[in-house]
């Protein structure tokens, strides 16, 4: 079967807190040389120039070590080169020469987040909320540590606080609709989306989580529109090609389907489940010499994956292959010995082989675990019908349409069990009423 991936949906993007973009810690050139050393380490860290930014900024420090400023962009710079203790003990010596430096308290939460502190970065975070109440930059930050430690609700309002404080906070908007995705409110989470593109309509981060929150609320159609822009937009996006693929799959169009899982396998050609769900999409268009081939490069990307084993256990039995079918039948219940359909397709590969009492106890046995099974009580009375215990396999037919009403081949061959049994008229009610539900299954003459 196809399984749903989320790589993308429900990224949060948290964006520095800087304190030096707005140039909020240069100062005038004076007698102090450490000043005009920092100001310099300023203007290369805006450049992307971060080692000479934060070798600057130690040189500034080693003139004047009690230099706040210096220190919290030393802090920032290091953080940003995933240095994250040392930007902790930067921001923290900062702080103690300037408790009440809000910017430098939310930079602290967010090394302490890239840390996984969460507890620490919400205090942190609290902590420049209470020296600036209007800070959004801090509630946002908040609601990434809060969202992370498992408080979406708190995250969430959070993030609603810092879009009221601006409402055009892009990243606030993404990451307020993110954290509602995860919650399932998906058409609020949508708007919140649709409301940061009319502010960034280039963003393609922000179009990727948009499109699957329309996969996740089941709105397809606009979610594969949306992955035919983020593609024509960047062609070497395998993720999107993938997203894509699967949806293309679930609407039913299966040659672009596997157009796109082609496509996006080519690009990277290291993803097991764009192998897995190629190969589905083969499996449904009856392809499946192609099929097996597919599910074979996608097992031996991700060995033992259940699901794998089992699709190309259904492969094989569709070949008419009972003795591979039987193995991986096998081995996918070795993985995951809790897998009802595995059991099922063992019972009916072992029948296939002719391996009678076998296919029986492997279906009793899921029955007794599985009573509400209705394919399970079906092909139990196949395998009973085919060891000539007509009365029993009537039986079996008989509970399989109590579970499933609609069962048309139930009702069929439970006509074939009592023609067995010498009960005619029984028989034409249940040929009848298998003609009535599937019109292509006909009484026999």
């Amino acid at each position: 079967m196809l399984r749903d991936t989320k790589s993308i949906c429900g990224t949060l993007l948290l964006l520095a807190v800087l304190s030096l973009p707005a140039r909020a810690q240069t100062f005038a050139v004076g007698p102090d040389p450490s000043v005009e050393i920092n100001n310099r380490g300023l203007e290369l860290y805006e450049q992307g120039k971060v080692e000479e930014a934060i070798a600057l900024f130690r040189r500034a420090l080693t003139l004047n070590p009690d230099f706040p400023e210096a220190l919290g962009n030393l802090g920032l710079a290091l953080d940003s080169k995933g240095k994250d203790d040392e930007a902790v003990a930067d921001f923290n010596r900062a702080l103690r020469l300037k408790p009440a430096d809000a910017v430098t308290a939310s930079n602290l939460g967010l090394a302490l987040y890239h840390e996984k502190k969460f507890d620490e970065s919400i205090a942190a975070y609290k902590k420049a909320i209470a020296l600036h109440a209007d800070f959004p930059q801090a509630y946002n930050g908040m609601g990434a540590a809060l969202f992370s430690s498992g408080r979406p609700d708190d995250a969430i309002a959070a993030y609603r606080k810092a879009v009221g404080l601006d409402p055009k906070y892009v990243d606030a908007l993404n990451n307020l609709a993110a954290a509602l995705d995860a919650k399932q409110e998906w058409d609020e989470s949508i708007r919140v989306y649709q409301q940061a593109l009319n502010l960034a309509p280039n963003a393609q981060d922000i179009r990727t989580n948009y499109a699957a929150a329309l996969r996740n609320a089941g709105r397809t159609d606009e979610a594969i529109a949306i992955y035919r822009q983020l593609v024509a937009k960047k062609a070497d996006d395998a993720h999107s090609w993938f997203e894509l693929g699967h949806l293309l799959y679930k609407a039913g169009q299966l040659d672009d389907s596997v157009s796109a899982l082609r496509k996006s396998l080519e690009l990277n050609p290291n993803q097991p489940e764009a192998e897995f769900n190629l190969a589905r999409a083969y499996q449904d268009q009856q392809k499946i010499a192609e099929a097996i081939v597919e599910y074979q490069k996608g097992l031996a990307l991700k060995p033992g994956d259940a699901h794998g084993l089992y699709n190309l256990g259904n492969a094989y039995l569709a070949q008419n292959d009972a003795a591979k079918a039987i193995t991986h039948f096998r081995l996918a219940l070795g993985a995951q010995p809790d897998f009802p359909e595995a059991s099922l397709g063992l019972g009916v590969a072992l029948m296939q082989a002719g391996q009678l009492d076998g296919a029986e106890t492997v279906l009793v046995n899921l029955i007794a675990q599985k009573p509400e099974n209705a394919e399970a009580q079906f092909n139990l009375g196949n395998v009973l019908f085919n060891k000539g215990q007509y009365g029993a396999a009537a039986d079996s037919y008989r509970k399989a349409i109590r579970l499933r009403t609609d069962f048309a081949r139930a009702h069929y061959n439970l006509g074939i069990a009592l023609q067995r049994l010498n009960d005619n008229a029984a028989a034409q009610q249940e040929f009848s009423e298998a003609n009535r539900l599937d019109p292509t299954l006909v009484a026999p003459k």
